[in-house]
C-alpha cells in the first residue's frame, strides 16, 4: 500500500513540474513583448493599435485605409478604433502576416475589406497541418478560407499609389509573410523579436533554424528600410 502511494506522489509531482514548465514555456516569452501603443507613427500616415500584448496597424491611404494583421480581441480593438479615427468601413485590405489566432481575431469587424495571406500559410488553416499539438490554425467563424487571396513572394501590389511589396520569410510559420511599403516602411509580424536591439527568433517558432536563415536573408531589408515595425517588440528607426 505505502509503495502505491510513493508511487501515486510521484506521479502527480511529475505531472505539477511538467505543468510548470509548460507554463513558463507560454507565459516568460510574453514578459518581454512591448508592442507599440496606439496613435501614429511619428512623421508617417501610419496608425499603430495596440491589443493585448500585439500592435495592428493601419495605413492610411485617400482610396480607403490598409490594415496589417487583425489583432487577438475583436471587441478590444473595435473600442480602441475611435481612438486614432478609424472608421471599420474604410479599412479596404487586410495583409496578414501569418494566421496564428492573436493576429486574426478581429477579421469579422471590416465587412468591406479584402483579406492576404501567404499562400504557403493555406496548410495551416485549411486543417492540412499542425500549428502544434493542439492542431492547426482556426480563423474567426465567418471567414471562408475560399474567399481569402493567396499571396506569393515578392509580390507587388499597389492601392491608390502606395505599394505593398509581399516577402516570405518561412520559419515562424510555412507562410509567414512581412510588408515593405512603398520601400520604406517594414511590417514584420512574428518573424523576428527585436531584443536590446538585436534581431532573433520569435517565441514559438515553428522551425528556429529556417527562421534564422529566412532572417539572414531578410538583414538587407531591414537594414534599407526606415522603420521596422513588429507585432510585439515595438518597432526601430533607421
Amino acid at each position: 500500500m505505502k509503495k502505491v502511494i510513493k508511487r501515486a506522489l510521484m506521479i502527480i509531482v511529475v505531472i505539477f513540474i511538467l505543468l510548470i514548465g509548460i507554463g513558463l514555456y507560454f507565459v516568460s516569452p510574453m514578459i518581454s513583448m512591448q508592442p507599440v501603443e496606439t496613435g501614429q507613427i511619428p512623421n508617417t500616415n501610419i496608425y499603430s493599435l495596440e491589443n493585448d500584448l500585439s500592435a495592428a496597424y493601419f495605413i492610411k491611404t485617400d482610396d480607403g485605409h490598409i490594415m496589417i494583421d487583425a489583432g487577438s480581441d475583436m471587441e478590444k480593438l473595435n473600442s480602441s478604433l475611435k481612438e486614432i479615427d478609424i472608421n471599420i468601413n474604410d479599412v479596404k485590405w487586410i495583409f496578414l502576416t501569418h494566421s496564428d489566432s492573436d493576429h486574426v481575431a478581429a477579421l469579422t469587424l471590416f465587412p468591406n475589406a479584402t483579406i492576404y495571406i501567404g499562400k504557403d500559410e493555406l496548410p495551416l488553416i485549411n486543417g492540412s497541418m499542425k500549428r502544434n499539438f493542439f492542431g492547426g490554425n482556426n480563423l474567426p467563424s465567418g471567414i471562408d478560407v475560399n474567399e481569402i487571396t493567396l499571396l506569393s513572394n515578392n509580390q507587388e501590389l499597389s492601392f491608390n499609389g502606395t505599394n505593398v511589396k509581399c516577402i516570405s520569410v518561412s520559419g515562424h510559420t510555412p507562410g509567414s509573410m512581412v510588408y515593405l511599403i512603398d520601400n520604406q516602411y517594414l511590417f514584420t509580424g512574428d518573424a523576428f523579436k527585436i531584443e536590446n536591439g538585436n534581431i532573433r527568433v520569435h517565441p514559438f517558432t515553428m522551425d528556429s533554424e529556417l527562421s534564422e536563415k529566412t532572417i539572414e536573408k531578410l538583414k538587407k531589408t531591414i537594414n534599407s528600410s526606415d522603420i521596422v515595425l513588429t507585432s510585439h517588440y515595438g518597432f526601430k528607426v533607421k
